[in-house]
């Protein structure tokens, strides 16, 4: 009986030992199990931080992309902006002349308006949401001044060094170590002319005629500043800067030195006109240079089927220009037999001349044939009463008409309106027209003053004959 109460004993002993161990692997795997949730849990939680922070970082607007035309108007703004405090900084030079350095502050303020007329369009102001937690403002890279905003990209898409403004780095970073004065300013400012001129003609319509238009008001400053300090601008005279010019590769002879040379040669013995502009020695284009016989032969090629080529407004363009110059050549001469000193008034009407037979030339490139020019046109009574007062509004008229051609023409004649628009801004502003920030963009061109009307009508018989060559 000892022997059975002892195995009984056992017996019990070893089965409670099965059950606690059956008991402890259960906590054990319920642990696993706990642990497993919790790291389960635990990356969840990270993934989801994840997917919320690529969702916050999304929601920022993306880098602006800008075309090639924009990416100059940016430059542009940057170069006007560096150009107009550099102008203010040489202002401040104790050994200024007084006179110099209020030529120097309006300088300053029409590059002020003309940066704020190239500008791209700037997105709203941020809103209180749009601050970080240290309260500096996160607004979109469309805020951002046009220095930081061009080193975006071009029409391609892909990113691009920002194009250097000529004048802005020397100004921004040279200026607080060598002191701004009048002839450095007059380099950028020229430079900046010129460049403002080959910008106009790939921009879009609208800011083509606000570059050209800053352009042709910088060429003048220049000139001014240059004779205020006694030396040359280093610009050659306007009638003979050309489309070739405008278009030709940085370094090439148009590049940004400023010292484009004349296109032709040029007679030393010529007429000159106001401030000094001389007449080119023969009737070829000073804008355009063409051989003279195809000028004076405007017949369509022999390659013309008699369908003309080209936009139509390009052809109504020219049709419009050569009228025009015609007008004008007709009104310097019929004025040069009404003052006592012909000289100014004839080297002025070969320069509408040549222009008239460049737009011709053009014309029959077009294959679009163009009649001679008319004898002569009807003259107003205010015209022989004051020649001069009518010329300037005639020339005042041209600058008009070739702003309106910058912004109509076609592409592949955009450089040819924005060189001839500038040459009739500096004929108007020699005639005495007053100097703006956007020379030609204000007013409209009509008949004032009874200047020379558009329609061809035989000159009266009252009318002074013509002096010197009528060139048609």
């Amino acid at each position: 009986m000892a022997s059975s109460g002892t195995v009984i004993t056992r017996v019990q002993t070893g089965g409670q030992q099965v059950r606690g161990g059956r008991v402890a692997a259960v906590a054990g795997r319920a642990v696993r199990w706990s642990a497993g949730l919790t790291g389960l849990f635990v990356v969840v939680l990270l993934v989801a931080g994840t997917v919320v922070g690529i969702g916050l970082r999304s929601a920022e607007p993306p880098a602006p992309v800008y075309s090639a035309a924009e990416q100059a108007q940016l430059d542009a703004e940057g170069r006007y902006r560096a150009l107009a405090a550099d102008a203010r900084a040489a202002a401040l030079q104790p050994a200024l002349e007084p006179a110099l350095g209020e030529s120097l502050a309006t300088v300053a303020a029409d590059l002020d308006a003309q940066a704020d007329a190239v500008s791209l369009p700037r997105s709203p102001a941020p809103t209180p949401e749009g601050t970080d937690a240290g309260g500096a403002s996160t607004t979109s890279a469309g805020t951002a001044p046009a220095a930081t905003a061009s080193a975006s990209s071009t029409s391609a898409g892909t990113p691009t060094d920002p194009v250097p403004a000529p004048g802005a780095s020397a100004g921004a970073s040279a200026g607080a170590q060598v002191p701004m004065d009048g002839p450095r300013l007059l380099s950028m400012l020229r430079d900046s002319a010129l460049q403002s001129l080959r910008d106009a003609v790939d921009a879009e319509p609208g800011p083509a005629r606000v570059l050209a238009s800053a352009g042709a008001n910088q060429w003048r400053q220049a000139v001014l500043i240059g004779q205020s300090l006694g030396t040359e601008s280093g610009l050659p005279a306007a009638d003979t800067l050309s489309a070739a010019d405008l278009t030709a590769d940085e370094a090439g002879p148009a590049a940004s030195s400023g010292t484009t040379a004349p296109t032709g040669p040029a007679d030393p013995a010529a007429p000159t006109g106001p401030a000094g502009v001389t007449a080119p020695a023969s009737s070829a284009s000073p804008t355009d240079p063409a051989d003279p016989a195809d000028a004076a032969d405007p017949a369509a090629s022999d390659d013309c089927a008699g369908t003309p080529l080209g936009a139509e407004a390009d052809r109504q363009a020219l049709l419009n220009a050569k009228r025009a110059e015609d007008e004008a050549r007709y009104g310097y001469e019929v004025a040069a037999a009404l003052q006592p000193d012909p000289a100014a008034a004839l080297a002025r009407s070969v320069v509408h001349q040549a222009a008239a037979d460049t737009a011709a030339r053009r014309l029959a490139e077009l294959c679009v044939p163009v009649a001679p020019a008319p004898a002569g046109f009807a003259i107003g009574q205010a015209f022989r009463a004051d020649p001069e007062a009518a010329l300037r509004e005639l020339e005042q008229d041209h600058a008009e008409l070739y702003a309106g051609l910058v912004s109509t023409v076609s592409l592949e004649v955009r450089a040819w309106a924005v060189a001839s628009y500038n040459a009739a801004v500096q004929r108007s502003l020699d005639a005495g027209t007053p100097l703006d920030a956007f020379p030609g963009l204000t007013g409209s061109a009509g008949d004032q003053n009874g200047a020379a009307t558009p329609e061809a009508t035989p000159a009266p018989e009252d009318t002074p004959a013509p002096v010197g060559p009528s060139g048609g």
